[in-house]
């Protein structure tokens, strides 16, 4: 494991990345492991796919269903509105999570009955040790959500779940071996004109999912992903303090998987 391989990444950020090596589920490098284990944080926008996959598998949501987002959410008394850019025709399971939309998953997580979400997820293991950096871990946490709007807002990653960076990331290496269909086209389609572009790497198709959440009044963002996408070899995690997961914690997990498939890491 190198812990000092990634911090070139992150020059004055506050923040964690692991990478992990798919084939051998062995930690490649890491920055700040302590923050890795044991920040506890809302998963925000990377929990979409899970929440989409859980209503795809149920039956809950077809992948030709249609929503047409009307950007404007209110959830609790707090704007969730979208910062997607007019699209023109109405969002799909693939292009709301290739565009992070939050009213369609909303829309449908409204389908959920109170403790389905929470069942998926810790199935997902975003409630269990990952193993993947020793003993001392912090355990996620996932409440069930027992009415409609909560199930909304865990849905969008905002409540009733709590991940640490690399919780989320044994949950990304376990979606990458099987995500396939809806859920796989948004997250190569976030890396290729979604919210995670500058995770784009040259010559190497990348899936990935950004997310933006406020913990005690400051930015958290996130990236996570795999690639190859379609024989993913490594994923990686990035969360750090920023403006936004676009900006800010994608271009750090471009960078990082275009230095090992460049054979710099």
């Amino acid at each position: 494991m190198k812990g000092a391989a990634l911090d070139r990444f992150f020059a004055d950020a506050r923040g964690t990345a692991v990478l992990l090596d798919l084939r051998t589920h062995k930690v490649l490098a890491v920055h700040e492991a302590e923050l890795a284990r044991r920040w506890l944080i809302p998963p925000g926008s990377t929990l979409k796919p899970f929440s989409l996959m859980a209503l795809l598998e149920s039956g809950k949501l077809r992948a030709d269903d249609q929503y047409p987002c009307p950007i404007k959410l209110m959830l609790a008394r707090r704007s969730f509105a979208c910062s997607h850019p007019p699209v023109g025709v109405p969002m799909r399971a693939e292009t709301a999570i290739a565009y992070s939309c939050n009213n369609f998953v909303a829309h449908f997580a409204k389908r959920f009955e109170a403790d389905e979400l929470a069942r998926v997820l810790t199935r997902e293991r975003l409630a269990s040790k990952s193993g993947l950096l020793g003993a001392d871990e912090v355990v996620g946490r996932v409440q069930p959500a027992g009415d409609v709007e909560r199930r909304q807002l865990q849905a969008i990653g905002e409540a009733r779940a709590l991940v640490t960076p690399i919780g989320l990331l044994a949950a990304y290496a376990s979606l990458a071996s099987k995500a396939s269909g809806p859920i796989l086209d948004g997250l190569e389609g976030a890396v290729e004109y979604g919210t995670a572009q500058l995770a784009a790497v040259r010559g190497v198709k990348v899936a990935g999912k950004t997310g933006t959440v406020v913990v005690n009044g400051a930015h958290v963002v996130w990236f996570a992903g795999f690639a190859p996408s379609k024989k993913p070899e490594v994923a990686v995690v990035v969360a750090a303090q920023g403006r936004s997961g676009a900006m800010d914690a994608a271009p750090i997990g471009g960078r990082i998987l275009a230095a090992r498939f460049e054979g710099k890491l």
